[in-house]
């Protein structure tokens, strides 16, 4: 029996997170995260047309194939130039039938990238002799480690250069080439595709909101989440699969692969119109009696405090009001985990046994620059990530309250603001698991029980833990005279109730920071969120 070779494709989107964050304008970030999503349904299709002389709407039967049939291979069929091998999220596998055709697609369509979707770079693997039927999990790794030297050594300039006779756009850089009648303005080109990207975005959202939901909709600006003035906050949520990257290369063979990739893109998009459902349901309650200020457009159906950014595969991002910020993360993982670990089982579980993702949460100001908050974001799920690994299981997060009176990352501003007298301010990561010492319930039930003190004991006992060891032991002291005592005596077995802190690390300041952040109403106590005077 013959055996099939092909020349194996690898595509993979370079800084997609600057791509689609850069800007402060939520239709920019829409409509960059719809380019990137419909990358290789959209965009390529024209390439691929004008490479093998072929009708588009052949083109786009090809790219639907490996959805509708994953068990079959195209490229039995002699007359077929090409094949998808998976797609999605801006990353792609593609099977050609010698190496020659591949450049000739690769040279089209990073040239067409540079007109329709300028900025966006990619990183591009190629394994000549790729046998689909033959070591398929070994040929996928060798094309990954590729791609991961190729993204290192190559960075292509994807933007039209600038011009000492034209005014920069001052959000990428860029020159301002093109007048735009719906921003009544010069503008960027790249900003130019983004906006006329987001009307599509808008449009496919919109038609899901609406059947779901048709009192409810997504609001397409930052400030309209239900924040109120002077006290208006967004979280950038970022959330990622553990281990992901090593279940797919584990499929036995290209169905497989297929599969798994089709499936898990359908767990992450049904697991966050689970969460709209969770939001749509506390939606009462975010009352201005609360502390929310819920608009409505102009048909009247209320703007929700949620909307997506990015859905592809096991990489979700976010953006909510931010008092809702960890309240929807937890929801969310929740969700997630238990619908992946009941329908991508089938399929393999990843290393330490089951499906667990983690998750990064930068709460800021509405006007701060959305990009910064986004790369906090991400700074945080890699943080909650190495606790993961460090406890070789269970789902993470962490959180920071960005005050932007410090610059730097995230490690050297935890360093300058979350060390005092030796002692770590800062408790997380936290997990989802309730028998954990650093559980996310643990830190919840201290917010509440915070929540019944005196206005005037808790900014004492802030004071208290900035002033050093012996303020500290003294305000325990005159708080325990009072028959007061701090939160959670007993922590699986540690008592950080007497002194403040074990170790030098304590998890109360953590709960005295997320007050402000946490409503009382979805910890079950009452409905005014704060604290008593």
């Amino acid at each position: 029996m013959a055996v099939n070779t092909y020349c194996a494709v690898l595509m993979d989107t370079v800084s997609i997170q600057k791509y689609v964050f850069a800007s402060n304008t939520l239709r920019d970030n829409l409509g960059a995260s719809h380019i990137v999503n419909q990358l290789f349904d959209d965009v390529a299709v024209a390439s691929l047309a004008n490479a093998f002389d072929i009708e588009e709407d052949k083109v786009k039967e090809i790219i639907l194939h490996w959805q509708q049939e994953p068990g079959k291979m195209l490229l039995d069929d002699p007359a077929i130039p090409f094949e998808i091998g998976v797609a999605g999220g801006g990353k792609a596998l593609l099977f050609f039938r010698d190496s020659d055709q591949a450049k000739v697609f690769i040279k089209t369509f990073t040239r067409d990238l540079l007109i329709k979707a300028p900025g966006l770079q990619l990183a591009v693997a190629i394994n000549k002799e790729f046998i689909p039927d033959q070591d398929f999990s070994g040929g996928l790794k060798l094309l990954y480690e590729q791609l991961a030297q190729n993204r290192n050594q190559y960075f292509p300039e994807t933007t039209l250069q600038s011009h000492g006779i034209t005014a920069i756009y001052s959000e990428t850089g860029t020159s301002l080439n093109l007048y735009s009648p719906s921003v009544e303005k010069y503008i960027s080109i790249e900003k130019a595709t983004k906006l006329e990207a987001a009307d599509d975005e808008e449009e496919f959202l919109e038609e899901i909101i609406k059947v779901r939901h048709p009192s409810y909709c997504f609001s397409s600006r930052m400030d309209w989440l239900g924040q109120t003035e002077g006290n208006s906050y967004i979280a950038v949520v970022h959330i990622d699969g553990n281990s992901m990257g090593k279940w797919f290369q584990k499929s036995r063979d290209l169905e497989d692969y297929r599969h798994r990739s089709k499936n898990l893109k359908k767990v992450t998009e049904e697991s966050f119109w689970s969460l709209v459902d969770e939001a749509v349901c506390i939606m009462p309650k975010l009352t201005r009696e609360n502390g929310f200020d819920i608009r409505e457009d102009k048909d009247r159906r209320k703007y929700l405090p949620i909307r997506p950014l990015i859905l592809g595969g096991d990489d979700v991002t976010f953006v909510c009001e931010g008092r809702l910020g960890l309240y929807f993360t937890e929801k969310f993982l929740q969700i997630w985990t238990e619908n992946a670990n009941s329908q991508l089982s089938k399929h393999g579980k990843p290393e330490n046994g089951e499906f667990s993702a983690c998750a990064g949460v930068a709460i800021a100001n509405t006007k701060y620059p959305f990009y910064r908050t986004y790369s906090f974001a991400q700074e945080l799920c890699t943080s909650a990530k190495k606790s993961a690994r460090e406890a070789k299981k269970g789902s993470w997060i962490d959180f920071h309250n960005i005050s932007g009176t410090k610059s730097g990352n995230l490690d050297a501003i935890r360093r300058d603001e979350g060390v005092i007298w030796d002692l770590e301010l800062y408790f997380g990561p936290y997990c989802l698991e309730a028998d954990q010492e650093k559980s996310l319930q643990h830190l919840k039930n201290g917010i509440y029980e915070f929540s019944q003190w005196v206005r005037s004991d808790i900014k004492e006992l802030r004071t208290a833990f900035y002033s050093g060891k012996e303020v500290l032991d003294t305000y325990l002291m005159d708080m325990a005279a009072k028959g007061n005592r701090l939160p959670y005596k007993k922590r699986i077995g540690v008592d950080y109730s007497d002194k403040g802190y074990v170790g030098m690390r304590t998890p109360y300041f953590d709960m005295l920071e997320m007050m402000e952040y946490y409503p009382l109403f979805l910890l079950g106590g009452g409905m005014k969120n704060e604290t008593r005077n």
